[in-house]
């Protein structure tokens, strides 16, 4: 991926194909779904499905990886990267995803 980025930025006049992504811009119903660790990775629930995305990296950054999570048995979940991964939730704001934590985006801001 990095040698593809690299590339794109050796061409001269072409726009940057690379599209951040916002998750304020995300609509409300999504952010309520979505939670961000501290490194800009995403945590995103699926709408009655009772899985996740996880994104790995910063993708503001324009450099991440995503995988699918689907429920193996609270509190494990297995991924499409072929890792299982433990879930535990400390509130309503929290939750701690394969030993990271994560921030609820709809949450309102820390003090």
């Amino acid at each position: 991926m990095a040698r593809y980025r690299l590339q794109l930025m050796a061409r001269t006049g072409t726009a940057n194909l690379a599209a951040p992504l916002e998750p304020l811009a995300l609509r409300p119903e999504f952010r309520q779904r979505t939670w961000r660790s501290a490194d800009g990775s995403l945590l995103q629930g699926f709408a009655g499905k009772g899985g996740f995305r996880l994104t790995v990296g910063n993708c503001l950054a324009r450099l991440c990886a995503a995988s699918e999570c689907s429920e193996a048995g609270w509190p494990v979940y297995a991924c499409s990267d072929g890792h299982k991964r433990k879930m535990s939730v400390k509130s309503f704001v929290t939750a701690t995803f394969d030993g990271v934590p994560y921030r609820r985006l709809s949450a309102p801001p820390e003090p």
